[in-house]
């Protein structure tokens, strides 16, 4: 399938909010946008946007017309979703691939919205942002971080090698390697085998990171993407962090750790591989454009984004 490049934006532009997954509260949702009013950007809310629905932020069918109308309407410039949580999935059935051909356009957010990062990438081929939210920009996120965030919506140019600054990393196999980025939240590329998504990473630099996810978890998921072979055509493997898995474990509980679990499934293959690169739920996360080639120094802990997510206004 042929990459789709959605336009980039730039401050005065109008971001369509929408949630497709959990709900968010009015006031968490105006903290969290602040700094797109900061910078100058326009914001208009879908309809559904502050709906709740127990665990969900409406019914399906609600927050799947509420993310096709933000992609279909001509003064929308570009789509951010509030928040992660759960239920994006649940909107595969309702959502038209050609909505998404006919207006491509920036879709921004991370964590559950992985589901519909790698439904862009199998069915319409637009790139998209793996980036903080609203409800992610409730705290402050560090400056380095947000330089990375604003350059990626507003400048149509490679970002570069990332981090650009100074972050801890692990290599586990040493090397270099080029492929398109995918990947995202583990859990949700785990589940996303056997579905009409299923994360492809045949000639893919894969991303992958999770939160409070206890080991024997973490291991299961991967082990269900080795099964299915998701790591025989891969190009090379980066991870961020299991963030916060500690809490999952009780006080003297047998375990492994997410690194000794990482080694056990990364550690004997041929590609390159890595921990600790910084995106997701964590700190100070990088904003990564998916389907776009890069390039995996696992040595130096480096993705260097060779290609531009975006075309000029």
């Amino acid at each position: 399938m042929n990459l789709l490049k959605p336009k980039a934006i730039e401050p005065g532009a109008r971001l369509g909010v929408v949630s497709p997954s959990s709900p968010i509260n009015a006031d968490e949702l105006e903290k969290g946008l602040a700094p797109f009013y900061q910078r100058g950007y326009q914001i208009v809310l879908g309809e559904h946007a502050l709906a709740r629905r127990g665990y969900l932020a409406g019914t399906d069918e609600q927050r799947a017309r509420d993310l096709m109308a933000m992609f279909a309407r001509e003064d929308i410039d570009a789509v951010l979703c509030a928040r992660g949580g759960y239920g994006a999935a649940r909107l595969i059935p309702y959502i038209d691939p050609a909505v998404f051909r006919n207006h491509p356009k920036l879709l921004i957010g991370y964590s559950d919205i992985t589901v519909l990062h790698l439904w862009l990438q199998r069915h319409v081929g637009l790139v998209s942002l793996y980036a903080p939210m609203p409800i992610t920009m409730t705290r402050r996120i560090p400056e380095h971080a947000m330089a990375v965030f604003w350059r990626a919506l507003e400048v149509p140019e490679p970002l570069g090698e990332l981090p650009p600054w100074d972050a801890s990393y692990r290599t586990i196999v040493a090397g270099k390697a080029q492929g398109r980025i995918t990947g995202g939240c583990l859990c949700l590329v785990a589940d996303s085998i056997g579905t009409p998504y299923e994360i492809e990473t045949r000639n893919a630099i894969v991303v992958l990171e999770d939160v409070e996810e206890p080991p024997y978890r973490l291991d299961a998921m991967l082990n269900h993407l080795k099964l299915a072979g998701k790591w025989e055509g891969c190009r090379g493997i980066a991870f961020s962090e299991d963030t916060r898995w500690e809490q999952r474990v009780k006080a003297e509980e047998p375990t492994l750790t997410p690194d000794e679990v990482l080694d056990d499934y990364f550690g004997s293959l041929p590609q390159p591989s890595m921990a600790g690169f910084p995106f997701g739920h964590i700190h100070d996360p990088l904003t990564l454009p998916y389907g776009v080639l890069a390039e995996l120094d696992s040595e130096r802990g480096k993705l260097t984004i060779l290609e531009s997510a975006t075309v000029p206004r």
